[in-house]
């Protein structure tokens, strides 16, 4: 009598293309893009990209063009699109510290990526400006002071369109950390971080992977 076994595994092969059943993978996430602030390089993320690939957000840490946030702006919205591009048309989540905020902001408010975005992230950004900055060029820091037009354009009308989901984290030794926009989903504060170290600094990675995970850090 022959054996069916050789008829068995013929059928599961025209059903499935191979015999190896491959693992289902889990569902990716959405593209994070890491905006550093004045002065800062990529590096400055290096803890937290690597933190939200291992979370499985892809990710990608901008080098800026210079201090000129609208320049900035731009630069963000040519990674953005990058992005989607690379990972089939998916909105993007932003995370900015310090200066980074505000050219991220711009990007949302005056260049359309509001409608791309799922959630924005600010670390120590002087969200209404600061007032060491006004001692500056306008191309080379500048804007941030509070009197600035460009701060006064970043916040006029609605500060934070629609539909992205605003958080801003800042610190305890943050001069800004009182800043308050309208719009904002969740506001926290933690103790004694320097402001060059949010970047890297655990409370602040891990504030951001549930801030993006749509949950508001503790305090």
């Amino acid at each position: 009598m022959l054996s069916r076994r050789p008829l068995l595994i013929a059928a599961f092969t025209l059903l499935t293309g191979s015999c190896t059943v491959q693992p289902v993978m889990a569902a990716q996430r959405e593209p994070v893009i890491l905006v550093h602030g004045w002065h800062g390089t990529p590096a400055d993320f290096d803890q937290m990209k690597t933190a939200l690939e291992q979370a499985g957000y892809p990710t990608y840490a901008i080098a800026l063009p210079g201090d000129e946030n609208v320049a900035n702006a731009q630069a963000i919205a040519n990674l953005v699109e990058q992005a989607r591009q690379e990972h089939g048309g998916a909105k993007v989540s932003l995370v900015g510290h310090s200066m980074g905020g505000l050219s991220a902001r711009y990007y949302l408010k005056f260049l359309g990526g509001a409608d791309k975005t799922l959630s924005y992230v600010s670390m120590g950004t002087g969200q209404l400006g600061y007032w060491p900055a006004c001692l500056l060029q306008p191309t080379q820091g500048g804007q941030m002071c509070p009197t600035s037009a460009f701060i006064k354009k970043l916040n006029s009308g609605d500060p934070t369109p629609d539909p992205v989901r605003y958080t801003l984290l800042t610190s305890s030794l943050d001069e800004t950390r009182n800043d308050v926009i309208a719009g904002t989903w969740c506001r926290a504060e933690f103790p004694n971080v320097q402001h060059a170290d949010e970047p890297k600094t655990p409370v602040f990675i891990n504030a951001v992977l549930s801030a993006l995970d749509g949950h508001c850090p503790s305090n």
